[in-house]
């Protein structure tokens, strides 16, 4: 008999009050308030009927943290109103109602005998993933993620493997709304078999290196939303390692370069056509030189006292030519004096004595 109690006692401690469906599906996306009032109203067993009051009791959250707490789990469908008070939303029964929903609505599927007929490889694929990726204990939610993969999205049981193995590298398996995104995403752009695959586990490669290379510039560890943001870079911007790099070291000039700045400049260059890192610095060259012409026409048209002559818009004035004056009277040129005739050589000195001495008195 005590035998059987301790069994009983080990069974009541090991079984937990918070379903896997909890964790996988809406605890990680919960605040840090939202999680903690839930949890505390689980343990406690008022899940069917509680209001602010009880809440207050916990002392747990301020009255202030207390409303919007509440609306949070209610925008999540985990608890319901009624009136004054709250109650919890039975997740689990909901979730196997989907499930079954599920089966129902495709049980006429034309093709249903032709995937019932590999039920032996699915048992294999959803043990090996479950195994690989969760320790052997995958929450009983993932099982039908992958039966929407096989049956609603056709996907090849090769891409449904990897589908867990890139959410596994990504740290997002144990987050079902983001494994239903990336499920999503590969069935739009048509991923569903490991052929037009390739082209997308390429692209991953390129996202690890580049998460990779973006941490150490950076210096700091990508969190989930940093490893979305570089995953946008790749898919929708076809970024590159070397663009990426060059995106990060012409965002130098800042004091702190955050994953936006990096996206901006990623995305205009993706905007005007450039995909290399030399089309990319030959790109920056010109719009710098293009913003210091347009800083100096500013200049120009906002006026300075310094500029002058053809900088200040004033063209050189030609000087008029001198004006030539006329002579006056009294700098008209001098007559030249005649000639004597005593100081003509050629004139015989009796001629010359007819005159006189030059140098008597009249």
């Amino acid at each position: 008999m005590k035998s059987n109690k301790e069994e009983i006692s080990k069974l009541m401690i090991s079984d937990s009050l918070v379903p896997d469906i909890f964790l996988v599906r809406y605890a990680q996306e919960l605040s840090r308030n939202a999680l903690l009032l839930y949890l505390w109203i689980n343990m406690t067993g008022k899940k069917d009927s509680f209001d602010e009051k009880d809440i207050k009791k916990f002392r747990i959250l301020t009255e202030e943290e207390i409303a919007p707490a509440l609306a949070e789990l209610m925008a999540a469908s985990l608890i319901t109103r009624n009136d004054k008070t709250y109650s919890f939303d039975d997740i689990k029964s909901r979730e196997v109602g989907e499930y079954i929903e599920a089966v129902k609505a495709r049980g006429n599927a034309p093709e249903l005998s032709v995937v019932m007929s590999d039920e032996k490889e699915m048992k294999i694929l959803s043990d090996s993933i479950s195994s690989t990726f969760y320790l052997g204990a995958m929450p009983f939610i993932f099982y039908r993620l992958i039966d929407k993969c096989l049956y609603e999205y056709k996907f090849d049981g090769r891409v449904c493997y990897k589908l867990f193995e890139e959410g596994y590298d990504r740290s997002i398996h144990r987050s079902l709304p983001q494994m239903e995104n990336m499920a999503r995403s590969w069935y739009e752009k048509g991923y569903t078999d490991i052929k037009s695959l390739e082209k997308q586990l390429e692209i991953n490669k390129r996202i690890k290196s580049i998460i990779k290379l973006t941490g150490s510039l950076l210096r700091k560890r990508l969190t989930g939303m940093d490893i979305e943001r570089v995953t946008s870079w790749v898919e929708d911007l076809d970024a590159t390692e070397e663009l990426v790099n060059l995106a990060i070291r012409s965002n130098e000039f800042r004091s702190t370069i955050t994953l936006k700045n990096v996206g901006d400049t990623l995305a205009k260059w993706h905007d005007h056509g450039v995909k290399t890192a030399e089309e990319a610095s030959k790109f920056e060259e010109e719009e710098h030189k293009e913003n210091k012409r347009k800083s100096v026409r500013r200049n120009n048209k906002s006026g300075s006292a310094w500029r002058t002559g053809e900088e200040a818009g004033i063209a050189e004035s030609k000087k008029p030519a001198p004006v030539q004056e006329k002579p006056s009277e009294d700098k008209k040129p001098k007559e030249e004096k005649p000639v004597l005739p005593e100081e003509d050589p050629n004139i015989p000195d009796d001629i010359l004595n007819m005159f006189g001495d030059s140098d008597e008195d009249d």
